[in-house]
């Protein structure tokens, strides 16, 4: 009965624990985050010169005429996930397939895009059930159009101790592709 009980109390400290989030507006204010934020913005910016660049050598060769001056959603990715057991953010590498740290309970996660995506296609998914969009940021460019987003989603589950999670998303411009990237969390 002992174990038991002091087994009771350890799981009822984590579960304490797994709730325990600061808020959204606190963790991206972070010096930090806010430095992480910056390198984002500067890798979709980095695209987005190079898609320039690209636009303006097939305009000089006659073969395209652009409609609009924002690109179709070319790429998405999760970049960062903060929780109630790892309450750093854990910063992704492009292209990784897991977390660096182990997670648990109720979790932030950060997604970036270049392009525009259609709005109401946009869905993060944890274990197959949808999370909720907490915020979006557009990432502008010198000539302060929108070029890319930096998202926020939250997992409100406590009881959370890993799973995959999937991001995908519509491009609102022709062609209409869809992206997506998945991501387990440790």
């Amino acid at each position: 009965m002992k174990k038991f009980l002091l087994g009771l109390a350890a799981f009822s400290t984590f579960s304490t624990i797994a709730s325990q989030l600061p808020s959204l507006e606190s963790v991206v204010q972070e010096s930090g985050f806010l430095a992480y934020q910056q390198t984002l913005k500067k890798e979709v910016l980095n695209t987005h010169e190079n898609y320039q660049l690209y636009i303006d050598s097939l305009k000089s060769k006659g073969e395209i005429v652009p409609m609009a001056p924002a690109p179709e959603l070319t790429y998405l990715e999760i970049r960062g996930v903060l929780s109630a057991q790892s309450p750093s953010w854990d910063y992704v590498a492009v292209g990784d397939f897991s977390t660096n740290e182990d997670h648990g309970g109720e979790f932030y996660a950060v997604t970036v895009e270049y392009g525009y995506a259609t709005p109401s296609s946009r869905r993060f998914q944890l274990n197959g059930s949808n999370l909720s969009l907490a915020q979006s940021e557009p990432i502008k460019d010198s000539g302060n159009t929108v070029i890319g987003w930096i998202n926020y989603w939250h997992n409100t589950q406590t009881n959370f101790t890993s799973g995959t999670s999937t991001y995908q998303a519509v491009s609102i411009n022709f062609p209409y592709n869809r992206e997506d990237d998945r991501l387990y969390i440790r």
